[in-house]
């Protein structure tokens, strides 16, 4: 118990992880940090249809840009053959900034960002075997990410919480899931740089996937063992404490998503006007 308590006097919260890396639980500081006003301004941007929209979209430009260069990174480091599937996600992303709000943008923007994601996850597979990217998959490769995203909520869903924004209130998520709407908004622009980043290389020079980073759980489905866990929060944590260049200065990209939280935020209570997602640079 007085653990616990340390912890909250230092803001440092607690998060509890189930066998696959998603967060089940957690433990943080009640103190309301101006929760009613930012809340309140949350919800009427929530309402909003147009600025709810263009907030959304710029989500998703975040994430489809980041997997773009992530691919030609891919291409230029370990010679991915992916130029097809790249210039096809190229001529996609175009159509993203044509879109207008409308009662079906939102469903139009996810076909989109599928499309996107379809033929960057196509292009994965000229570097090495794996059944291709299934959210809910128990393979090795779909667990391993799994676990990886499951790192990356929890950031995204602690800095929402300490800044004061609701992690269930989301833009362009919400209709969608019965789960935390705004973190799954806000993890898109960093699962590239932060996840993606970490965990191909590991499987593209065969550093994970070895005996005993696995445990069979049943037919064809896995989880990571010990030792998997291991190698996989070892990366992450490493790229979460690792300085990209960040609105023109040096910064770890866990005080990136902190401050883009605290933007985003800044821009519900009407201090800032316009969004800018984060740019990965490989």
């Amino acid at each position: 118990m007085h653990a616990v308590q340390l912890a909250l006097d230092h803001e440092v919260d607690i998060v509890y992880l189930g066998a696959f890396g998603k967060p089940v639980g957690r433990i943080f500081s009640s103190d309301p940090k101006g929760l009613a006003t930012l809340r309140r301004a949350q919800l009427t941007t929530s309402s909003d249809q147009i600025k709810s929209f263009e907030l959304a979209r710029t989500f998703v430009v975040g994430k489809c840009r980041n997997q773009i260069r992530f691919m030609r990174h891919l291409a230029d480091r370990y010679g991915a053959e992916n130029a097809k599937e790249r210039m096809q996600a190229e001529a996609v992303f175009e159509s993203i900034a044509k879109l207008l709000p409308s009662n079906r943008a939102n469903e139009e923007m996810l076909g989109l960002e599928g499309s996107i994601a379809e033929r960057y996850w196509r292009g994965m597979r000229t570097l090495f075997k794996f059944p291709g990217r299934i959210p809910q998959g128990r393979d090795k490769f779909n667990s391993a990410l799994n676990y990886g995203y499951g790192i990356l909520y929890n950031e995204v869903e602690r800095a929402c919480l300490y800044i004061g924004l609701d992690p269930y209130l989301g833009l362009y998520h919400s209709e969608r899931y019965g789960k935390p709407a705004l973190v799954l908004d806000m993890v898109e622009e960093f699962r590239v740089p932060l996840v993606d980043a970490a965990i191909i290389p590991l499987f593209i020079n065969k550093e994970l996937g070895k005996r005993g980073d696995f445990e069979l759980v049943a037919k064809s489905e896995y989880r990571l063992s010990a030792q998997g866990k291991s190698k996989v929060v070892g990366a992450v944590l490493k790229r979460l404490d690792q300085k990209v260049a960040h609105r023109g200065k040096k910064r770890t990209l866990r005080a990136a998503i902190t401050e883009q939280s605290e933007l985003l935020a800044r821009i519900f209570l009407e201090k800032e006007k316009m969004y800018i997602p984060f740019e990965y640079t490989p």
